[in-house]
């Protein structure tokens, strides 16, 4: 009888079970990208999209995601930079803008901030610059200055550190010509969501009927001069022939520019390089009011104006006679609002004045009741959806401002930055 040679005590093999697990690396772009949507901000996508390339070639190669995720999330305000002050004591010491970040909670952000060179430090790597620099424009993650003497130009990205374009703009072919017959406004900055590492600069000059544009283009590195435009609606007699203030606002591809009236928005699409004249609500010209074009998050252009402490909004819409015509959607009245954020403090201001729009907000900046009081101003930030007031930061307010919001990088937007050659996408 053969013996049975199996071990005592034993058990049959088990099968081994196969994994069911799913792993963040196997999901597919519809769901990883689902999941991204639901991130704070745009500093914490960035920080996640680049752990890996497949994530990031995920958000870089759908345009409807960062769609989806601007209207959900609005790209976050980083701080606000400021002009040097008008007068510099000793000419031999250059000036340079100054940048006061927001007191935000969000890590993310704060770290954005501290990688980044907001010192603009890189500027001074130019040689045969020494009057300083005076921004004139800041867009899309790009600070557009000007050198004192006004013969160079640069544009900086202050979150890319080493990302600056410098190019001349004083020869004959661009602004000698145009100084020839008037006065020469401060450029515009023009940038694209979808392909963030070009722009244009435009600058426009005019004299008492006529109007011309000179755009910089950073795909030809080259200027080009458009013809003078007559302009339909000329200044009243008697106040002279340089008419337009010199302002710079745009909202969707539109620049615009007011008469000194107060009377006319002059604007230029830039598209077409059409420029046309419209007339401005009556309240509007009010001189003890302030306002800005800009864009709520939709991209609709939008003015919001202050007068005292009420502020208001206007939309660009077509009335019952078929004409397009600027009309006022909404008011509100901030000074529950001013002295619940600042309170004993509020006793010191008598108004606040609109000093930027962007994005669906509205930059608001607190005016002194008394002139020699020395206060400083209050920075505060308007929702123009819910209407809702947040202070940012004190400080002296001595120059023009200028938000700074943070931009996509370029390697999370289509076959653009340092993975584009190895990924190919």
């Amino acid at each position: 009888m053969a013996r049975d040679r199996s071990p005592p005590n034993s058990r049959p093999a088990k099968r081994r079970k196969e994994s069911s697990t799913t792993t963040v690396a196997s999901l597919g772009d519809d769901i990883l990208l689902e999941i991204f949507l639901r991130l704070p901000c745009l500093a914490t996508l960035v920080r996640a999209a680049l752990t890996c390339r497949v994530w990031r070639s995920a958000v870089a190669s759908s345009p409807a995601f960062r769609r989806r995720f601007r209207e959900r999330h609005p790209a976050p305000l980083l701080g606000l930079v400021f002009n040097p002050p008008g007068a510099v004591q000793d000419p031999a010491l250059p000036a340079f803008p100054s940048f006061v970040p927001t007191r935000g909670t969000d890590r993310d952000q704060a770290a954005a901030v501290r990688g980044g060179d907001f010192f603009l430090t890189s500027l001074q790597e130019r040689p045969g610059v020494h009057n300083g620099w005076e921004i004139h424009d800041c867009r899309g993650g790009y600070v557009l200055l000007a050198n004192g003497d006004q013969e160079t130009m640069a544009v900086v990205n202050p979150l890319a550190r080493r990302s600056v374009r410098f190019f001349d703009f004083g020869h004959e072919d661009t602004l000698e010509g145009n100084r020839t017959y008037g006065v020469v406004h401060r450029a515009c900055l023009l940038c694209s969501d979808e392909d963030p590492t070009s722009f244009r600069v435009v600058i426009i000059a005019h004299d008492k009927s006529r109007v011309r544009a000179t755009v910089f283009s950073s795909a030809t590195g080259e200027w080009s001069l458009h013809p003078w435009k007559h302009i339909p609606a000329r200044p009243r007699r008697g106040r002279g022939k340089w008419w337009i203030r010199n302002s710079n606002m745009q909202a969707n591809g539109i620049l615009y520019w007011v008469s000194k009236t107060r009377k006319y928005m002059v604007t230029l699409d830039t598209a077409t390089m059409d420029f046309s004249v419209h007339e401005l609500p009556i309240f509007l010209q009010n001189q003890h009011c302030t306002f800005v074009v800009g864009e709520m998050k939709n991209d609709e252009a939008c003015i919001v104006y202050a007068i005292n402490f009420t502020v208001g909004v206007l939309f660009r819409r077509t009335e019952s006679d078929g004409v397009d015509r600027w009309v006022l959607e909404r008011v509100e009245l901030l000074e529950t609002q001013l002295v619940r954020l600042l309170g004993e403090v509020m006793e010191n201001y008598n108004e606040v004045q609109v000093v930027a729009v962007r994005d669906g907000f509205a930059y608001l900046a607190t005016s002194e009741k008394l002139s020699d009081s020395g206060a400083p101003s209050w920075f505060l930030s308007l929702c123009l959806e819910t209407m809702i007031l947040e202070k940012l930061f004190q400080r002296t307010r001595d120059s023009s401002v200028y938000p700074y919001v943070m931009p996509w990088p370029p390697s999370l937007v289509g076959n653009f930055g340092r993975f584009a050659p190895e990924d190919g996408t």
